[in-house]
């Protein structure tokens, strides 16, 4: 999104800016916000992410003209004034943005994600928050939580970064060389195109690169997204000479540059190739038309310059701010792509929008922010009022939200501790989690009343330690040992990804009264396959040396059920340590949750009594290969999993009051985890032979 100028130097003469007014630039950031909001809120069409990238040529234009006009009428660039403007232009709404995000984190999402939030509110106020977004996506747990309603200021940080440095290298380039004599001041231009070209091609050439070694980090990334800016900033340098083409033709450039924007918007897939090469389609057409446009009649290109675009356009720095969050948390209140949801959305997004331009981000642009008296120190204008008092309601609305919230949500439940082997919980008041499914019980209902572990809002966090010794994308095995440590204990191998290492706090409260010491090997994509097939997972080699150095009596496995790994080449790993004696039992993988279901338990409306849930052909859809290759493996053992998520062909996300997914990936929640720990640990036992029960 550019935060930029609505007009460029705001010093010159009245007369030369109404000629460099640009409506039809205007009328572009109108197409591009309108396209991200489009993806960011309806998710069509598939490339529409790409008006980000439209806004950053469209920055690197304006600002480098903008540059290069000082530098050739003052022979020198005005930092004090450009920075002043940068900060009256994005602070303002910026921040009031990022402050009311916050709050409405708080409010409709919970304790968790406003932590999330909070963190990512300093990144986004430090101008850092593409980096930050990049480290904090590799997290494999944080790709399966919904988006930060913060994320979009990855996109406002590259700029700034881009406005921090560029005057500076810009100006050092040009006076350098005047004070060397290796050229005059007429011939700024050509130098800045020069160095722009340089910067440009060296940063294109690292876009191609990491794009295919790193998306993520080329995503996000200032270095790869630099050429787009850079762009932007040759147009501005050299877009003199195609304005002295023959009009018919530059109309015929600008509106072939406005199709190719739309087609990309179509075209360009979200798998591959961002921001390399994939981009260059909507940006060598955005600069097309800042190229060619420039002193074009305004009625050459209508759909820029109508006055529905050129609003629209006016008013998209705020459009930017405030849809992202409002698509992110307005989920909390209705259904996805629901009536209200698009009703409720759009009025939501185009209203606050237009409210913060006309009353905080247009005025603060305008105004002067001190007031200054000789020999006293400057105080702030009257006009800082306002913006306390938008912060000030905006804070008392937010508490007042909150007390509304918390009386209608569910409360904590207590739950006791795990109970062990053997025992039962036969009194119904004691059906709780897992226990309300055991047809031993007599539970007339599946949930009671609205008392709920964890709080919706704590599920991220439920995690019962599972994860302290898990080995995240290319890091090595980090095995680390539980249970018993008596000399004859029963040695125990546990492996797996992340659903295999939830299962530590069902096996954890266990393992002494077994007398079972067991050593979890588990990490990001380590499914149980030979080691050649699963590169990204390092410690797999020295995994399966452990498995077949006759090590551990028993095997206990699991994986996310919707890898695509064939049954054969289970197999391969599977069947060298059946061969040495070990005995391996596959528990199920617990059954997938529908993104419904995962938005039903966030929502604010969300009653321990209330139908979210999987049905259970979709939440058993994918089949479990590593379970399929147990069966044929004679010897192995399976542990079906319905039993104990589902019931009626249903599969609840609330199970006796506790909730059972801590996230879209389906990771149990170390709460319902440790409800099902008799059941699904008398259900392993059984599949082992006598000896090691």
């Amino acid at each position: 999104m550019a935060a930029v100028l609505q007009r460029t130097e705001p010093h010159a003469p009245a007369e030369d800016r109404r000629t460099r007014y640009r409506a039809d630039i205007q009328g572009l950031r109108a197409v591009a916000v309108l396209a991200v909001i489009a993806n960011h809120f309806a998710g069509w069409p598939r490339g529409s992410f790409v008006g980000v990238d439209v806004f950053f040529v469209i920055s690197g234009y304006l600002i480098t003209g903008l540059l290069v006009r000082e530098f050739e009428g003052r022979q020198t660039i005005s930092f004090t004034g450009f920075y002043a403007r940068r900060i009256k232009r994005i602070l303002p709404a910026g921040l009031f943005v990022i402050g009311a995000t916050v709050l409405a984190t708080r409010v409709l999402a919970g304790i968790d994600r406003y932590h999330f939030a909070a963190k990512d509110a300093i990144a986004a106020v430090l101008f850092s928050a593409n980096w930050h977004f990049a480290h904090t996506g590799i997290n494999y747990f944080n790709q399966s939580l919904p988006p930060s309603p913060l994320q979009h200021y990855w996109s406002l940080s590259i700029e700034e970064q881009f406005y921090f440095v560029w005057p500076w290298l810009m100006l050092g380039v040009l006076l350098i060389g005047v004070r060397m004599r290796l050229w005059r001041h007429e011939h700024a231009r050509p130098v800045a195109g020069a160095a722009i070209a340089v910067l440009l091609a060296l940063s294109l050439v690292l876009a191609f690169a990491q794009t295919a070694d790193n998306p993520r980090a080329a995503y996000f990334s200032t270095f790869d997204r630099a050429w787009e800016l850079g762009l932007g900033a040759l147009i501005a340098i050299a877009g003199q000479s195609v304005a002295r083409w023959d009009p018919g033709l530059r109309r015929v450039i600008v509106w072939g540059g406005l199709v190719g924007i739309l087609v990309s918007l179509v075209v360009i897939p979200t798998t591959s190739g961002i921001p390399a090469p994939w981009l260059l389609l909507p940006t060598l057409c955005t600069a097309a038309v800042l190229a060619a446009g420039a002193g074009l009649a305004r009625r050459s290109v209508l759909p820029l310059t109508n006055p529905v675009s050129q609003y629209v356009g006016k008013i998209s720095y705020s459009l930017y701010l405030w849809h992202f969050p409002v698509a992110v948390l307005i989920v909390a209140v209705v259904p996805r792509y629901s009536v209200a949801y698009w009703l409720a959305g759009l009025v939501l997004i185009f209203g606050l929008s237009a409210a913060s331009f006309h009353l905080l981000e247009d005025p603060a642009r305008r105004a002067t922010w001190f007031i200054r008296r000789r020999g006293r120190v400057p105080v702030p204008a009257t006009g800082w009022l306002r913006y306390v008092a938008a912060c000030a309601i905006t804070a008392g609305i937010a508490a007042a939200a909150l007390v509304a919230v918390r009386s209608i949500s569910p409360t904590r439940l207590a739950l006791g501790p795990p109970v062990l082997v053997g025992r039962t919980q036969g009194d119904r008041r004691d059906c709780i989690g897992a226990a309300a499914l055991d047809p031993r019980h007599d539970c007339a209902q599946l949930n009671r009343g609205n008392r709920v572990a964890p709080l919706p809002g704590e599920l991220p966090d439920d995690t019962g330690g599972a994860y302290a010794c898990y080995a995240y994308l290319g890091q090595p095995a980090r095995p680390c040992v539980y249970g018993s440590h008596r000399h004859n204990a029963i040695r125990v191998a546990l492996i797996g990804d992340s659903h295999a290492a939830a299962l530590l706090a069902v096996l954890r409260p266990q393992l002494n009264a077994l007398h079972w010491r067991v050593t979890a090997y588990t990490g990001q994509t380590c499914a149980w396959l030979p080691a050649r097939l699963a590169p990204e997972c390092r410690g797999l080699p020295q995994i399966q040396r452990a498995l077949l150095g006759r090590r551990y009596a028993v095997v206990i496995a699991t994986e996310l059920r919707q890898y695509s790994n064939s049954v054969a080449q289970h197999l391969a790993a599977m069947r060298p340590v059946a061969a040495t004696g070990t005995h391996i039992v596959v528990v199920e993988d617990d059954p997938s949750v529908s993104p419904a279901s995962t938005a039903c338990v966030t929502r604010i409306a969300y009653s321990a009594t209330g139908d979210c849930g999987t049905p259970a052909t979709v939440a058993y859809h994918d089949p479990d290969r590593l379970a399929l290759a147990a069966a044929r493996l004679p010897g192995a053992h399976v542990v079906g999993t319905e039993r104990f998520f589902c019931r009626a062909g249903f599969c609840p996300a609330t199970i006796g009051n506790v909730l059972v997914y801590r996230d879209t990936a389906a990771h149990v929640t170390a709460s319902y985890a440790r409800t099902l720990s008799p059941y699904l640990v008398e259900a392993i036992e059984r599949a082992l032979p006598p000896a090691l029960r």
